[in-house]
């Protein structure tokens, strides 16, 4: 794990230093600023079983954020939030029955990350995150026993985005996390695909 992260570490600083290469220094600039709504619908947890202790890997569906965002021409930086379920369907069909045990996993997150474009309507994503992850395991053979545990990260997050439009834009996120407060040595990331919505709320020409 340790090695992984020292990996994570070097990528995020190469594509950083990439991406901050060739920016626009012309003088007729467009700056705005806005809102972005995000829809996290199918998520992929790599994370810490701890009624097992080991790690586990898990598909699941829904989510929702929110981001406030500053564009000058091409480049652009933005604060989100946000959180991700682990649904089992992606019309939100949830399972009922009260046999057995049941796990969950979820997380919040907040990140700042900056976006430029790639080529054509492609844009590549890199940033920072703090981010929780919420495990919940429920025992209905012991007396409806219920085990939560919440555990914070520092990580990257590293992206591509497609824009269809001004408005409208399809994401894949990668969230590895390369450090946490508790005291193991456990790997965790998030991966989402997302769709995301832009409001412009106000535009300037400089």
């Amino acid at each position: 794990c340790t090695f992984m992260r020292i990996f994570f570490i070097f990528i995020f600083s190469f594509l950083f230093i990439v991406s901050t290469q060739g920016q626009s220094m012309i003088n007729n600039s467009n700056r705005s600023i806005g809102i972005t709504v995000s829809f996290p619908w199918l998520n992929f947890y790599n994370y810490v079983d701890y009624k097992q202790n080991t790690n586990k890997k898990k598909f699941g569906f829904f989510g929702l954020g929110i981001a406030a965002y500053c564009q000058k021409d091409k480049n652009k930086i933005s604060f989100n939030i946000g959180t991700t379920e682990d649904l089992s369907s992606p019309i939100g069909q949830i399972d009922y029955s009260n046999t057995g045990s049941k796990t969950s996993i979820g997380s919040t997150f907040a990140e700042l990350i900056y976006h430029r474009p790639i080529y054509h309507s492609f844009g590549g994503i890199i940033g920072l995150n703090f981010t929780n992850y919420n495990f919940q395991c429920i025992d209905y053979s012991d007396h409806l026993s219920v085990f939560k545990k919440t555990v914070n990260t520092l990580g990257g997050s590293i992206g591509v985005e497609y824009l269809f439009n001004k408005t409208i834009s399809v994401a894949t996120f990668y969230r590895p996390a390369l450090g946490s407060f508790e005291a193991d040595d456990y790997y965790r990331h998030l991966i989402s695909v997302d769709v995301r919505i832009n409001l412009e709320l106000k535009k300037k020409k400089k």
